[in-house]
């Protein structure tokens, strides 16, 4: 692709309405003094195709600032990559209007000769791959780079390693991030199992104790049948127990005939009363005392309070009916009890009462001895599922660790993989660079890793440390890397190249250079012969101000 004339401009930045020029297919000089527009014309064909500036800014402001401008029109003419000539015109007022041979387009149709705007600027102006952050760098080189094929890299590798391996991989930086995170799960699961061994070793390690016997089942058998047949003798009770039943008794006895009877009678007389009032000659209301004439109320009332009687004598009636059973008991139970004041039932109530004492102290002691069995076998069943689960922890683990181990090794071939497909492609970068080097890959010392980079050297040295004509000629040859690997073979406009020299001759590309002549006005040259002479000249001019400086002060 080259750029063949500029026919018209109008509006755009510094340089005055109807400016046109011609271009050499091959080199291009556009010289002059400084502010005269050289970089100006450097960047319409930029601007004009891809709608950008030379710094990659979709947003520019292009239109002449020293007057009024309503519409921003460049015409030009190319030749693209197949030989066809076109004329692109972009009109740029409120609205972008593009038109290529005559036909109104948009503007990603133009897409066809630049194909990635960013690559074509860092083939078309050598300074803007500088000017990107390395990570952006690093994007665009790798979209430039040929891709090495998954199946001929694993070409690359011994045959040990292949089988390692197993097959090729297609996206080697996710394989290495999956095997990353691999060891970090296998790792995670073996601190898992690291702490739970731990935490079974403690168990297994434990005291379990012995079980014990109680070895007085027999003794204790023979207490329970000897107090069995002395409370049968001593039929139901003891002298405590009737003691107490019969003080119970005799106090709920109290309390029916002392208060609740008393009480009923009480009320029952009050009752009697107001019927007997309303049985009367003249009946008259308990309240109000006034007489009753309405009969039927009066009857009402009779039933009522007949009513109220009828509930007290029943109540009085069972509480008689309950005294009296509680009196026969109470008379039972004190025979019982004088029966039981003898002097040999006291005797057997008091030798019961020493079977019961040592029956308990067997009975606890059989429930302790129980008890105490049953944590030593629960501690036993621990200790023995704790060693089973620590013979299948370890078995566990030396899966994990033969898992790591082979996870690593796939790892540490995939770096080595990958160092040898960076070296293929940089052996392919390579012949179109000359003293530049660019650096995709490094070690990481802590883990051994390969990791990407950019890294930019001009013979030997970072591109930070060059000087402006080293910076200008390590950019000059990354732009003819991009122009010849992206295949968009664009013309390279070499702005301010007046500090550099004897820069790297490029091929099959047109390029238009940029030069600072002092004194020179703007022009458009196309034999380097003439821009020595115009240098020439400028020399004369400014070797003979400076000695007529000379001579005046002098004077």
């Amino acid at each position: 692709m080259y750029i063949k004339q500029i026919n018209n401009v109008v509006g755009y930045k510094g340089l005055p309405d109807g400016f046109n020029a011609e271009f050499d297919e091959n080199t291009t000089y556009i010289v002059g003094e400084n502010f005269q527009g050289k970089s100006t014309i450097g960047s319409l064909f930029n601007w004009c195709l891809t709608g950008n500036s030379l710094l990659g800014k979709e947003k520019e402001q292009v239109a002449n600032d020293t007057k009024k401008v309503s519409n921003v029109i460049v015409d030009l003419t190319f030749v693209d990559n197949y030989g066809i000539e076109h004329r692109l015109i972009r009109n740029k007022g409120k609205d972008m209007q593009l038109t290529l041979d005559d036909k109104d387009i948009q503007q990603d149709m133009l897409a066809q000769f630049y194909k990635d705007s960013d690559i074509f600027l860092v083939a078309h102006n050598p300074y803007y791959f500088s000017s990107l952050e390395p990570k952006e760098q690093k994007e665009l080189l790798r979209k430039i780079v040929p891709a090495v094929d998954a199946k001929v890299a694993f070409e690359f590798l011994e045959q040990d390693e292949q089988e390692i391996i197993g097959q090729p991989i297609e996206y080697l930086a996710s394989y290495i991030d999956n095997r990353n995170s691999e060891i970090n799960e296998l790792q995670k699961e073996s601190n898992q199992n690291s702490g739970q061994l731990q935490a079974y070793q403690t168990i297994a390690l434990q005291q379990e104790g012995e079980i014990l016997v109680f070895d007085k089942e027999k003794e204790l058998t023979e207490l329970q049948e000897k107090y069995r047949l002395i409370s049968a003798n001593l039929e139901t009770s003891s002298v405590e127990e009737l003691k107490s039943k019969i003080t119970k008794i005799q106090a709920r006895l109290d309390e029916i005939i002392k208060r609740e009877l008393v009480e009923i009678r009480k009320l029952y007389s009050r009752e009697k009363k107001k019927l007997q009032e309303l049985n009367a000659e003249v009946p008259k209301c308990q309240y109000c005392k006034q007489e009753i004439k309405d009969s039927e109320a009066l009857q009402r009332m009779k039933k009522f309070q007949q009513k109220e009687l009828d509930k007290l004598q029943e109540k009085a009636t069972k509480l008689k009916e309950e005294a009296i059973m509680l009196a026969i008991e109470k008379e039972e139970k004190q025979k019982l009890l004088e029966k039981l004041n003898t002097a040999d039932m006291q005797e057997l109530d008091k030798e019961r009462k020493e079977l019961k004492t040592r029956i308990d102290l067997l009975q606890e002691e059989r429930k302790n001895i129980l008890l105490r069995n049953q944590e030593v076998q629960t501690k036993q069943e621990q200790v023995k599922q704790a060693k089973d689960k620590i013979e299948q922890l370890n078995k566990a683990q030396e899966e994990i660790t033969k898992e790591i181990e082979k996870a690593n090794k796939r790892k540490r071939i995939a770096n080595k993989l990958k160092i040898l497909i960076v070296e293929k492609q940089s052996e392919i970068i390579k012949q179109y660079l000359d003293k530049v080097s660019i650096q995709f890959s490094k070690v990481n010392k802590s883990t051994g890793e390969i990791t990407e980079c950019c890294n930019i050297q001009y013979d030997g040295r970072d591109y930070k440390k060059l000087s402006k004509s080293q910076q200008a000629r390590a950019c000059l040859e990354i732009s003819n890397v991009f122009n010849n690997l992206s295949g968009i073979k664009a013309p390279i406009f070499f702005d301010d190249a007046e500090s550099c020299t004897n820069f790297m001759e490029l091929g099959n590309t047109q390029m238009v250079i940029s030069l600072v002549i002092k004194y020179n006005p703007l022009e458009i040259l196309y034999d380097y012969s003439d821009v020595l002479d115009r240098k020439k000249k400028s020399i004369e001019r400014e070797i003979a101000e400076k000695s007529s400086l000379f001579i005046q002060q002098a004077a």
